[in-house]
């Protein structure tokens, strides 16, 4: 069978239908959307912040278009001009929309071929961006291109679905099986980010993982505690889910944490 061309790959459509699911149905309820939020923005916070000036670009705007874990408006209010892009028209409209304020712009734009001048931002968060190809190859090519965006001495935030969490082939079964609502390419070792990002051209600064809890456990354990409907499980589900965010700090941050993170710089 022919491949399907690659502005197929990325299936745009498929996005622009996800989209239509609509914040009532999302996969995370206000709970675990404000962890994750917190999670990313203290992760920004750690690796140098938002710049008080020039252009951030976040990468995805699948949480400002459904979700409870939007966080694009944080890195507007800090003095940068925020940029957030998607690869899903009807996503990117949907997170614009949800914008009363309009702090930020909003793009509709491939990660391969972006529609940004050479050394636009100052910093660029790519929060599970990049994970979603059906061609591997093209997590190198999004990452030259977002290098080519970047200010000489620029910084890249990035995360990817980490490979060595315990959950992850659990996970990868399920997305097979079609019961998640968005394709999953592959998944990443922190070594193979790490060496995809110098090939890229990149100095890496740091790497970690976050997220910290076997892949689809956090989304069960408090979907079971609100269906039973007692209070006293449901904060003590929650209680453990921060308390776990902890292993970050410890040597099974790769085994539990949902995603692998590096911060990278483009060379001045």
């Amino acid at each position: 069978m022919a491949q399907p061309p690659a502005e197929e790959i990325i299936d745009s459509p498929r996005w622009n239908r996800v989209s239509r699911i609509g914040g009532a149905s999302h996969y995370l309820d206000d709970f675990l959307g404000e962890l994750k939020r917190s999670v990313h923005l203290d992760l920004i916070e750690r690796w140098g912040g938002i710049p008080s000036a020039g252009r951030v670009l976040k990468t995805d705007l699948f949480e400002e278009s459904i979700g409870p874990d939007a966080y694009l408006p944080v890195l507007a209010s800090r003095g940068a001009v925020a940029v957030g892009m998607d690869v899903s028209p009807a996503i990117a409209s949907r997170a614009r929309s949800r914008d009363v304020t309009l702090t930020a712009t909003y793009v509709a734009s491939d990660s391969r071929s972006l529609p940004f001048a050479d050394s636009t931002f100052a910093l660029i968060v790519c929060p599970s961006t990049l994970d979603h190809f059906r061609d591997s190859r093209d997590l190198g090519r999004s990452l030259r291109e977002l290098a080519r965006v970047l200010t000489p001495g620029g910084r890249l935030i990035i995360t990817l679905d980490n490979r060595q969490n315990v959950f992850d082939p659990l996970l990868r079964l399920i997305n097979r099986m079609g019961w998640t609502p968005y394709y999953l390419g592959r998944s990443y070792t922190v070594g193979e980010l790490r060496k995809e990002l110098e090939l890229a051209g990149y100095r890496v600064n740091d790497t970690t993982a976050i997220l910290q809890n076997p892949r689809l456990t956090a989304v069960a354990a408090v979907t079971i505690a609100r269906k039973i409907g007692w209070q006293r499980l449901t904060r003590l589900v929650q209680r453990t889910l921060i308390a776990a965010q902890g292993l970050e700090r410890t040597r099974l941050r790769y085994y539990f944490g949902s995603f692998v993170a590096a911060a990278a710089t483009r060379p001045s």
